[in-house]
């Protein structure tokens, strides 16, 4: 019998399995390919659709957060928009600033008026072939971050101090209370710039000079559009943008007080009855309310930071002497005044349902990362 002899150089010129090997490498090349064409393509479209998702469950949270619903009812309704997109999504991460408080309608407020909120969603995606080379699967994760900036139906152009708002709301709603404006230099009378006051986009806060612009014409058409009566149809005033500092103007504006009278007289009224939102200034000392006291910067007229919008139904504005005759100098704080009430002027506010607060308004929310 015949060996045939074993050697190097037959090893090397021998030709069969080559055509397997070749099949074996196309296989993991085609393999490779697949995953890249299908488990990752796949991956690229559920990330798109997760960045949809971010983006209306960011607008939805910022949106209740605007509404001052609170932390838990933003979860909710980002969740509820992530799911409409994938219903095998879930909401992994809601962060809220400056302050989660804010969401809720206390808490310090960005002082640029930027508050944001930032959704992060999560979906997990199951490989085919990828698991022969052993991976199962992934997660696809997205975020998005909404801003939030209210709206209101002509707020008053008239001040009101925390710690004065809050003995208000101690009464309870449809209780009364009363707030005078004397001739307090630190008073500024109430009035406020509006909306010349109000600080534009991106110039400082406080504003570094209050303006002077605006005259009793301007003061008294705006007074025309206080308030909002929500779906009536029959007085919509103008949506005006939330400022977070407020310019006050000095001295007194009699005309100005007239035009509330006629106000009352011809809206406030109205069925249903208008929701005015006053600014509530922060004090800038002790005692202080739940958001801190805050500084009044003064320059020359004093700008005052707002804390937060108050909803009441305005009753009645009595000026100088009229007070007296009303027998309100105590309810309006002028006891101590023993001559006549001059420039002095006070109003009646009632405490409205809680639910009406935030007044009239709706945020304005966008997307910025």
């Amino acid at each position: 019998m015949r060996v045939r002899r074993f050697s190097l150089a037959r090893l090397r010129d021998e030709e069969q399995g080559a055509v397997l090997m070749m099949v074996a490498i196309s296989l993991i090349v085609l393999i490779g390919m697949a995953v890249l064409t299908f488990d990752l393509g796949r991956g690229v479209a559920i990330k798109r659709n997760m960045v949809n998702a971010a983006d209306a469950g960011a607008l939805a949270a910022a949106r209740e957060c605007g509404l001052a619903h609170g932390e838990a009812s933003a979860m909710s309704a980002a969740g509820e928009l992530v799911a409409d997109n994938n219903d095998a999504a879930t909401v992994t991460g809601l962060q809220i600033d400056p302050d989660p408080a804010v969401c809720s309608g206390a808490g310090n407020p960005d002082p640029d008026g930027k508050n944001t909120v930032t959704v992060t969603v999560s979906v997990p995606q199951e490989y085919f072939f990828a698991q022969i080379f052993g991976f199962d699967g992934g997660t696809v994760v997205a975020s998005a971050t909404a801003e939030w900036t209210l709206q209101l139906s002509g707020p008053a152009p008239l001040k009101v101090d925390a710690l004065k708002v809050d003995e208000c709301l101690n009464g309870g709603s449809g209780s009364h209370c009363y707030v005078g404006y004397s001739q307090d230099p630190n008073s500024q009378y109430g009035w406020l710039n509006f909306p010349e006051g109000w600080p534009d986009q991106g110039e400082p806060n406080p504003p570094t000079s209050c303006p002077s612009s605006g005259g009793a014409n301007d003061l008294n058409n705006y007074i025309g559009q206080m308030g909002g009566v929500g779906g009536s149809g029959t007085f919509n005033p103008t949506l005006w943008n939330i400022p977070v500092w407020v310019c006050a103007k000095p001295g007194d504006n009699a005309s100005a007080q007239h035009a509330i009278q006629d106000w009352i007289s011809a809206v406030g009224t109205m069925v249903p009855r208008p929701v005015v939102s006053f600014p509530v200034v922060a004090p800038a000392s002790g005692p202080c309310p739940a958001e801190g006291c805050w500084p009044t910067y003064g320059n020359p007229a004093a700008s005052f930071p707002v804390i937060r919008f108050q909803g009441f139904y305005l009753e009645n504005l009595w000026k100088g002497n009229d007070i007296k005759k009303a027998g309100l100098q105590d309810e309006c704080g002028f006891g101590s005044i023993k001559k006549g009430l001059g420039d002095e002027f006070c109003i009646e506010l009632t405490v409205v349902p809680a639910d009406q607060n935030p007044t009239n308004g709706s945020p304005t929310v966008r997307l910025v990362g």
